[in-house]
């Protein structure tokens, strides 16, 4: 049996302000949303209904309530895009359609500070396929985190750091990632600007092994 939306979890996980429109949301389409423990390769998803389970969206507990929102709506849209257009791109015009619809009740200064709210208004305009790959918006959700880790564009070239259990010493910049040596496999790797690292020394090492 599909386990219910735990209603109170929810909520604490979301601006104050926008908990009567996700509740009335919730009230009125067949979903079950679930907080998930952080995954490194998704921030959220949405889950098809089948015959034992419901419509399912999950997002990821450790984000701040400004990016959770956001990721919340995102799937939200997945879900509404399914009802009303069956076969679809995945991120294609209606689902941006539908995306930039469910975020206008949230598009307030009573739920999003000020620089959230001017960032959102770009993204929305050409939504990517997730969040976490709009660079703009990361920055600056980024700033309501409790205690963010550095992005790796912020490290100085050479600088070890550690990314999916993996240690890696950043290079140069290509066209848009990093380009940069694993210490694990000695094998190059191309990393994007906002991955989230853990800096493992502090100081740098001249060239790697």
């Amino acid at each position: 049996m599909a386990r219910a939306t735990d209603l109170l979890g929810l909520r604490a996980h979301v601006p104050a302000a926008s908990w009567p429109v996700v509740l009335n949301w919730l009230q009125r389409n067949p979903v079950t949303v679930r907080v998930s423990p952080s995954r490194r390769t998704k921030l959220g998803d949405y889950r098809i209904a089948n015959k034992t389970q419901p419509h399912r969206i999950t997002v990821n507990a450790d984000l701040n309530k400004y990016a959770f929102l956001t990721v919340l709506v995102h799937e939200f849209a997945h879900y509404t895009t399914f009802q009303k257009f069956k076969r679809h791109q995945p991120h294609g015009a209606e689902w941006k359609a539908e995306y930039k619809r469910l975020m206008r009740p949230y598009m307030s200064r009573a739920i999003f500070p000020a620089d959230v709210l001017d960032v959102l208004d770009h993204h929305l305009a050409d939504a990517p396929s997730s969040s976490c790959t709009d660079e703009g918006l990361m920055r600056v959700l980024r700033r309501y985190d409790p205690d963010p880790r550095p992005f790796l564009e912020e490290l100085r070239v050479s600088t070890v750091f550690r990314f999916n259990e993996k240690l890696f010493v950043k290079g140069e910049q290509m066209r848009k990632r990093y380009r940069c040596k694993c210490l694990n496999d000695r094998r190059t790797y191309y990393i994007d600007p906002t991955a989230e690292v853990h800096v493992e020394q502090a100081i740098a090492v001249r060239k790697a092994s």
